[in-house]
């Protein structure tokens, strides 16, 4: 057993933990960064090991739970981390790993819109962050020029999310089905609002050498890995950090957090392959081990708080959210030539906000890029996938059902592939504080330690976004030529079915400034302990529609920098 001392402990080594050891270390302060899982040796290790494992992988051994792109198994509870209490099945993935699910992502850097903050004063709907869009601009342009996002203001500007400073870099170009789709929607309008197709701000390099990055050469593998590393991951961060001198310990597994009777934390004791090896001592503790680790640690850390730490207000664990994903396919007339270009490269971002949403939620509409492996994991399909009536498009059915071989088939899967078409909505969730993660009393890791049981359900307000957006793209697809009694696949139509959450995981540890109906302040600090911090997405108190990256380290770096000026004062 060793004991250590240090004046940061970040638990966690995604975009929020990497971030802030960076910056804390870089301050001249003697930071440790303790995550569960393993790293890699170097990036070709990465690459192999980390694809082989997303694919054969059935445990939590190496993933605390599956990536964002492989659909988890199936059955009674959905999911073989979670134990599933109430709902069909929670599907939110991450990755435990050094770097987390920074790993696989696919790289979409988007701001939340000034009224995300202000959703129960404008709507009446969820709740207000006790921060504005004003408050966290500025770290959004510090986070956009840490990441390396190559954009443009033009659909922020529609949503009235000004900017104090560029994009570093220029957008990512519009790929052939970009602009093969945005021609042909020029005079469509949706409840009123005209359709305005516009490039999706992404981490990734449109010039040479930003941050020591090469620029995207336009694959469509971009998840998990950036085949030739333009892609921004936590590595980079986590790499800078240890050469400054903050020190890692991986497979290290963080079993509760110790507090005095003044509430404030003095030690976390931690597990490395089961074995205890002891307290590591902190003036100040940042837990980012995301929305579900995070408030599963503060439950399990009850030794002198009956409800776990930081849970005066009852509300750790409570308001899980997500975004739900609607996803739909087609085989258009004319050749799009997918598979070229990152994933997604532009959408429709106009609907993101509205007083629509004091009726329904709101959502944001990307094309995709790479056909149908959003659905059905690569452009052949794999038998079965699709369900459903019009499995007739699948490629598989040609050979089987049609009975097509050599040429006729080389010429019927040409005409297949060069014509596939996806979209995908982000539909957002309000809070609820009865969607929620507590422990399990039934199902343990192999640690001993409870696995967190799910509560989770689709309310009303999240079903009719969901509706809507499944007519958008039906209005899309007719436009673009696609008849309702042409063969297409329209894929989760039910909201409920468990493939239909989108790995954003939000909200367990909800952000406000009264004690006793939320658990951090504005500053992400736990209301009843003073040195103790909580990073990520669980401090969101509402979570929009945009991919919640980007808000993750704006939030992170302004956690850093309050730290920097507050932490002679801990």
């Amino acid at each position: 057993m060793v004991e250590k001392r240090y004046d940061v402990a970040v638990v966690g080594s995604g975009f929020a933990g990497a971030l802030i050891a960076d910056s804390l270390v870089r301050s001249g302060l003697k930071v440790v960064i303790l995550e569960a899982g393993s790293c890699f040796e170097d990036e070709k290790h990465l690459r192999t090991t980390l694809l082989e494992s997303y694919h054969n992988s059935d445990e939590s051994e190496l993933f605390a739970a599956y990536s964002d792109y492989l659909a988890p198994t199936e059955g009674v509870h959905g999911h073989p981390y979670y134990d599933q209490l109430i709902g069909s099945g929670y599907s939110g993935n991450f990755l435990r790993l050094v770097g987390g699910t920074g790993l696989a992502w696919l790289g979409t850097s988007i701001r939340m819109c000034p009224s995300d903050f202000l959703m129960k004063t404008l709507y009446n709907k969820g709740r207000d962050w006790p921060i504005s869009y004003s408050d966290l601009e500025p770290w959004y342009c510090v986070a956009e020029r840490e990441l390396g996002v190559a954009g443009t203001i033009d659909a922020d500007i529609l949503l009235n999310s000004y900017h104090s400073e560029c994009y570093p870099m220029p957008p990512v170009p519009l790929s052939y089905v970009d602009q093969y789709v945005k021609e042909r929607l020029t005079d469509l309008t949706f409840e009123g609002k005209t359709l305005y197709v516009s490039s999706t701000p992404q981490s990734r390099n449109t010039v040479e050498g930003y941050n020591g990055r090469p620029v995207c050469e336009g694959y469509a593998s971009c998840v998990p890995l950036c085949p030739v590393g333009a892609k921004y991951d936590p590595l980079i961060h986590l790499r800078r950090a240890l050469l400054n001198g903050a020190e890692l310990l991986q497979e290290t597994v963080v079993t509760h957090l110790d507090a005095d009777a003044t509430g404030k934390v003095t030690s976390a004791t931690a597990l490395q392959e089961g074995n205890l090896i002891g307290k590591i001592e902190a003036r100040v503790f940042v837990v980012a081990a995301n929305g579900i680790e995070t408030p599963k640690l503060l439950l399990q850390s009850n030794q002198r708080f009956e409800n776990g730490l930081a849970n005066e207000s009852g509300l750790v664990g409570c308001n899980l959210m997500d975004h739900l994903g609607k996803h739909s396919c087609t085989i258009l007339r004319d050749p799009i030539f997918p598979y070229r270009g990152p994933q997604s490269t532009s959408g429709i971002e106009v609907l993101r906000d509205g007083p629509f949403r004091m009726e329904r939620a709101a959502f944001r509409t990307a094309f995709r890029n790479d056909g149908w492996r959003i659905i059905n994991g690569g452009p052949s399909g794999q038998e079965g996938r699709l369900g459903g009536p019009n499995l007739s498009a699948s490629v598989f059915s040609y050979v089987e059902e049609e009975g097509l071989f050599g040429s006729n088939l080389k010429e019927k899967l040409g005409h297949v592939l060069l014509r596939q078409f996806a979209l995908q909505s982000v539909v957002e969730m309000l809070p609820d504080s009865n969607n929620r993660v507590t422990l399990s009393r039934n199902l343990r890791d192999r640690n001993g330690l409870p696995r967190p049981a799910i509560h989770f359900q689709i309310d009303d307000y999240t079903r009719a976004g969901f509706a809507a957006a499944a007519d958008l793209h039906m209005r899309i697809f007719d436009t673009l030529g696609v008849s309702a009694n042409s063969t297409f696949i329209h894929l989760n139509a039910d909201p409920d079915r468990a493939d239909a959450a989108g790995s954003h995981i939000m909200g367990t540890t909800v952000m406000g400034g009264d004690p006793r109906t939320s658990v951090v302040d504005s500053n992400c600090r736990a209301h009843d302990h003073p040195n103790l911090f909580i990073a990520g997405s669980a401090p969101f108190p509402t979570g929009g529609t945009s991919n919640s990256t980007l808000t993750i380290c704006a939030l992170a770096l302004r956690i850093s920098n309050f730290l920097e000026k507050e932490l002679p004062l801990l």
